[in-house]
C-alpha cells in the first residue's frame, strides 16, 4: 500500500489498534507518533495523515489535505471474460494499478456461470481488491466494474467511435503495431477472453462489432498475464515521451 483511501473528506481519523488499516500502519510501514504517511479520498484528493497519538486502543491520525487534482485514469475500458474467482482478483488489482478506468467482465461461452455467484461478486471484496490496485499504483480514482451476463450485453454499454481491440491467438492475423488507426485522446476498449478462450460464435461477434483481432505471440498465456500484456501494449502509446 503506497497510499492509504479512505471513503471521505475528514480532518482526523481515529482508529481502534485492531482496524487493519491500524494494524498496517503500525506493524507494516512501523510509524511512530509524529510520523506522515499519504493518504487520500477515493476518487479524492491526497493528502497528508500526521500519527499525532497511539493509545492501547486507538491511533490518532491528523490531516492535511492538498487541493483536488486530475484524474490519472486511462481512457481504457476493460472487458474480461469472467473466470475463477481467484484469477479475476489478480485482474480486478492488476488492472487497477495499471490505471483503467472501467473493468468490466461478462459471463461468455466458455465461462463457468456458478463464477459469478462468488464470494467475490457477493460481498464487496470486488471493490476491496480494486482499491488495493489503485493504493498501489499511488492513485486516489477508483475504476468502475461491473459484470453482465454475456459478451453481447456487456457490449452495449460501449462508447461510440472507440478503438475496438480483442487480443486472441487463434485467429488474429495482425499485432497492435499493424494498427494505423491510433488517434490522440482516443477512448480504447480492450476485450480478452475468458481462461479458455474466445468461442468461435464469439469471434464472430468480436469482428461484427468493429473489433480488430490482435495476436501477443505464439505463447499461450494465462489470462491474468494476457490482460497485463494487452494492457501494457495499449498504454505504451500513453507513456511515449
Amino acid at each position: 500500500m503506497n497510499i492509504l483511501l479512505i471513503e471521505e473528506k475528514v480532518p482526523f481519523l481515529i482508529l481502534p489498534v485492531k482496524d487493519p488499516i491500524a494494524c498496517h500502519i503500525l506493524d507494516v510501514l512501523k510509524a511512530r507518533k509524529g510520523d506522515e504517511i499519504d493518504i487520500g479520498v477515493q476518487n479524492g484528493p491526497k493528502g497528508k495523515a500526521t500519527l499525532s497519538a497511539i493509545t492501547d486502543d486507538v491511533v490518532h491520525l491528523l490531516i492535511q489535505w492538498n487541493e483536488d487534482h486530475t484524474n490519472d485514469l486511462y481512457p481504457i475500458g476493460l472487458l474480461v471474460g469472467l473466470s475463477r474467482p481467484q484469477t479475476c482478483r489478480k485482474i480486478l488489482e492488476q488492472a487497477s494499478a495499471l490505471g483503467a478506468s472501467r473493468i468490466d467482465f461478462f459471463v461468455s461461452d466458455k465461462s463457468e456461470p456458478s463464477y459469478r455467484e462468488s464470494r467475490l461478486w457477493k460481498t464487496n471484496e470486488w471493490k476491496d481488491k480494486i482499491i488495493k490496485g489503485s493504493e498501489q499504483a499511488f492513485s486516489t480514482f477508483i475504476p468502475e466494474c461491473q459484470v453482465w451476463n454475456s459478451l453481447a450485453e456487456c457490449t452495449e454499454q460501449l462508447r461510440a467511435n472507440s478503438l475496438r481491440l480483442a487480443f486472441d491467438n487463434y485467429e488474429s492475423v495482425q499485432t497492435l503495431e499493424d494498427l494505423k488507426s491510433w488517434k490522440e485522446n482516443q477512448y480504447y476498449h480492450i476485450a480478452v477472453g475468458a481462461e479458455r478462450g474466445w468461442s468461435k460464435e464469439e469471434r464472430r461477434f468480436l469482428i461484427e462489432n468493429q473489433f480488430s483481432l490482435l495476436s501477443m505471440g505464439p505463447r499461450v498465456l494465462r489470462q491474468e498475464t494476457a490482460v497485463v500484456v494487452a494492457m501494457g501494449q495499449v498504454l505504451s502509446q500513453f507513456w511515449k515521451p
